[in-house]
């Protein structure tokens, strides 16, 4: 049965409805900044941002309000995943998608975040929600499960039982709706698909848009198009293949983007009546997006982003639900290495911020982290990129980093000697001129990120002068600390001399790729300790830095010699990324016995390891 105000507005040939919808909620189940901040049934008493008790909340505040002018739909545009300790234990719960339909949501797509286990893992993850009967549909329009590979089995089953369509039509309020979802061509390339593959998503668009239109009849294409957005020459959000997509393809009506992580205050309008829009990231919005149909006119009515703070009160049935997750994230993922999810690990006396556009402010944490990497393998150099440590450590109101706090600063990748999540620490050894070669391709800025590429070191500070011509900005790379002195080396190539360099696997698949970036002009071929060279694959061919808030690496295959690893209780582990930052914060300076290491912000914690000379 219609709503009275529905059929009135039937009557006059208009109706309305309304799109609810998040994107790149990377498993930020809980607000953080901190993480023991986040109180989502006492008001005003916080300043953490997201959480998914209040989003459950505020989903169902608004369908209870809008119902009365029309359908509502609750939509997610993929990157569910990935990010936080819950998404570590994914494979073993399913919790993210389990958690959309305990909330509401219709459908969700895939980012290329979902496949960060590889395509066998989300099969695993998409298959415990399917069995606890607590999924929604997952709409994947150019993603091809068909070929022939054991990796594929679990994708293939759950697209039979129609857990995975192509598409979904939803007739609600008096519209039928047809909802289709896209992989872009940018986000396919940090995609760990395996045998999976990924059609075009514009000639997919196209024949999505032919197959609800003429088969289904439906009177709204919806697409979930994790492609993204970006600025445009004067500097607002006018381009990126989310606007592209609805211009090659007038059919679809309405795009909900993501990928981006782009907090877009009003939509992008294409073609003069197809609204783009983009919640941010992480679950701090929700997006509210009402439109009105007269006939075969579509119009916004209105468009807003909700902010999710400590002003909502959450829900707690799923507040329930996630601390019962928490006991087996802490048994999947932090206990084979003595840790604990909630654990307290630190002090930390003021915010310590990973931003790319303040590279002072955010040195600290580097140079924490870098710090640590070494420490852990006693390599001659520890590195990283500014877009590889994924969050800050905040103050917060009593100054406590726990477990899961600090497991986002480097959240990412999975086990290749073990299955366990996060990134191993891997080890390659490389003369002065190649690392030369690694600053160089660094020190390429991103334009629509500025800030991401920026080298992060341990055990080495360079010297660059942006003003010299590309590839030859390095000036002067000297080993070394501010406690024992740094000494120069020799980066012209005559010397062949090895040096050792840690950084999180992800990045050094990033590194091992830069000869076939710069199509040979920097050439670097990593080498294990015996100076034989590491034996790897990659097959991209360009640069993909321009788009994504990422820095990922592309796919390609790691040669297991360089992984750095550790024999414990007789089994051999991986030392990850995370497990390095976190036994390195134990280790540092304590004010009284029996209390937290402190997190130094001194002149050592501030050091300047890039310096900048022209």
């Amino acid at each position: 049965m219609l709503l009275p105000g529905v059929l009135s507005a039937a009557q006059d040939g208009k109706r309305t409805f309304t799109i609810l919808h998040t994107n790149d909620l990377h498993s930020n189940f809980i607000g953080m900044s901190p993480a023991s901040d986040y109180s989502p049934f006492t008001l005003n008493d916080d300043k953490t941002r997201g959480g998914y008790a209040r989003l459950a909340t505020l989903i169902a505040a608004r369908k209870a309000a809008l119902q009365a002018r029309g359908p509502v739909l609750v939509l997610d545009d993929g990157d569910y995943s990935m990010g936080t300790a819950f998404g570590a234990a994914i494979r073993e719960t399913g919790a993210e998608l389990q958690l959309l339909f305990q909330m509401g949501y219709d459908a969700t797509t895939f980012g290329n975040h979902e496949f960060d286990f590889g395509p066998d893992g989300l099969g695993m993850s998409i298959g415990v929600a399917a069995k606890a009967g607590r999924c929604p549909p997952i709409l994947v329009s150019n993603t091809d499960f068909s070929k022939d590979d054991p990796t594929l089995a679990d994708l293939k089953r759950l697209a039979k039982d129609g857990v995975i369509r192509r598409y979904l039509v939803i007739e609600r309020g008096g519209i039928r709706f047809g909802i289709f979802g896209l992989l872009g061509k940018e986000a396919v390339v940090f995609t760990e698909g395996g045998a999976a593959s990924f059609p075009d998503a514009t000639e997919t668009a196209k024949e999505m848009v032919k197959v609800l239109r003429e088969k289904e009849k439906v009177d709204l294409v919806i697409c979930l198009s994790h492609c993204g957005v970006a600025k445009g020459k004067d500097g607002r959000f006018t381009e990126g293949p989310d606007v592209e997509l609805p211009k090659a393809v007038p059919g679809i009506d309405v795009v909900i983007g993501g990928h981006t992580h782009t907090e877009l205050q009003e939509p992008i309008i294409v073609n003069g009546r197809t609204p783009v829009v983009q919640s941010g990231q992480y679950g701090e919005n929700l997006g509210e997006l009402v439109i009105t149909l007269n006939g075969a006119t579509l119009a916004v009515d209105s468009y807003r982003l909700i902010p999710i703070d400590d002003t909502i009160e959450g829900d707690h049935a799923i507040a329930d639900e996630i601390d019962k997750l928490k006991k087996t994230v802490t048994e999947v993922v932090f206990a084979s290495r003595g840790y604990s999810i909630d654990q307290h690990l630190a002090r930390v006396p003021q915010d310590i911020p990973n931003t790319f556009t303040d590279i002072a402010a955010s040195t600290p944490l580097a140079n924490l982290v870098t710090d640590a990497f070494r420490k852990a393998t006693n390599a001659d150099v520890g590195m990283t990129g500014n877009g590889l440590i994924r969050a800050g450590l905040t103050r917060g109101k009593t100054g406590v980093a726990t477990v899961y706090d600090v497991f986002a600063v480097g959240p990412l990748g999975f086990g290749v000697v073990d299955s366990t999540a996060g990134s191993a620490l891997v080890t390659a050894y490389i003369t002065g001129q190649e690392l030369k070669h690694i600053l160089e391709f660094l020190f390429i800025d991103n334009p629509a990120h500025p800030g991401q590429m920026f080298p992060r070191t341990s055990g080495m500070r360079c010297r660059y002068d942006l003003s010299r011509p590309q590839f030859d900005v390095v000036t002067a790379i000297e080993l070394g600390d501010m406690a024992h002195g740094y000494h120069a080396i020799d980066i012209s190539g005559n010397d062949k001399r090895l040096y050792s360099v840690v950084s999180p696997m992800m990045f050094g698949k990033f590194v091992a790729a830069i000869p076939k970036f710069t199509n040979g002009k920097l050439t670097l071929a990593p080498k294990n300790k015996d100076g034989q060279p590491l034996k790897s694959r990659i097959e991209l061919l360009q640069d993909p830095r321009h788009d994504t808030p990422d820095l990922l690496p592309p796919p390609c295959t790691v040669d297991e010699s360089c992984i750095d690893t550790m024999a414990e209780d007789g089994a051999i582990r991986e030392i990850k990324e995370w497990q390095a930052i976190m036994d390195h914060i134990r280790t540092l300076p304590v004010k009284n016995p029996g209390e937290l290491p402190t997190i130094l912000v001194d002149d050592r914690a501030k050091e300047v390891r890039a310096i900048k000379v022209g």
